[in-house]
């Protein structure tokens, strides 16, 4: 019940900075471990190949956001994609820690279906309200890691044609793991698309490529590069927005 109460006071505070935040521009903030971080200031940069960078400064540290282009959409952290990335680096007292959504090792975040397959039941039902009940899960084989497990809705025909949840996220896989989902005909492949110490996803809403600013959301868990012992395992950003930040003329890449 505490738990529920501080996320709920955490929501309403945070409303209310969203709106503080649209009256600031250019604005950034976030909560950070369940903290309230607002940068300083922001700028945003293009690339040649198109490629879009915020920066956000705080008083001793800062966060970087890129994004593969600068089209409206959702891009998603922690993949092997590393065009699309967040990281985040300190520096107090002269102690620098440096964090990033890099493809490591760990228990599945999220999943893609990549083949149907054949043979194979469902797991789920969907209900009247679109959502799926689900009674069963599949095990897994291959990749780097072992104990994942996942909940399927099959065809009549036996061609898996959606994997609803992650029913036990295992441990040891990479992005970009592919997995045999088993029983059926052993031939339903299922690729790690990245992992929960390390994930995320950046949301442009808006390119204003008149004005030249760009506003969106964020989210991410960003992982301890260099092992730090100084520094905690995963620093975790939620409620992340960013509003008309101000993008500078082309960078060189």
């Amino acid at each position: 019940m505490k738990r529920f109460l501080s996320l709920f006071l955490i929501a309403v505070a945070f409303s209310s900075c969203s709106e503080d935040l649209k009256s600031n521009k250019p604005g950034f903030q976030a909560m950070k471990d369940d903290l309230m971080w607002r940068a300083n200031d922001a700028r945003a940069s293009v690339s040649v190949d198109g490629e879009l960078t915020i920066e956000a400064l705080g008083e001793y540290d800062q966060v970087s956001l890129n994004t593969s282009s600068i089209d409206e959409g959702v891009y998603v952290l922690g993949t092997t994609d590393s065009a699309n990335s967040a990281t985040y680096d300190s520096n107090f007292n002269d102690l620098a820690l440096f964090y990033a959504t890099d493809p490591v090792a760990g228990p599945v975040y999220s999943v893609q279906l990549i083949a149907n397959g054949t043979g194979y039941t469902s797991d789920c039902d969907l209900q009247t309200n679109g959502q799926y009940t689900c009674n069963a899960s599949h095990n897994t084989t291959g990749g780097s890691g072992t104990g994942l497990t996942v909940s399927i809705v099959a065809n009549p025909s036996g061609a898996v044609t959606k994997v609803v949840r992650v029913v036990s996220r295992g441990n040891g896989y990479l992005p970009g793991d592919v997995v045999t989902v088993t029983n059926g005909d052993l031939n339903c492949k299922v690729k790690v698309i990245n992992v929960q110490t390390s994930n995320g996803e950046i949301e442009i809403t808006d390119f204003d490529n008149i004005n030249m600013t760009v506003s969106g959301k964020f989210k991410f868990n960003a992982v301890n590069v260099d092992n730090n012992p100084f520094g905690v395992p995963v620093v975790n950003f939620q409620y992340g927005e960013f509003y008309e930040v101000p993008i500078l003329p082309f960078a060189k890449k």
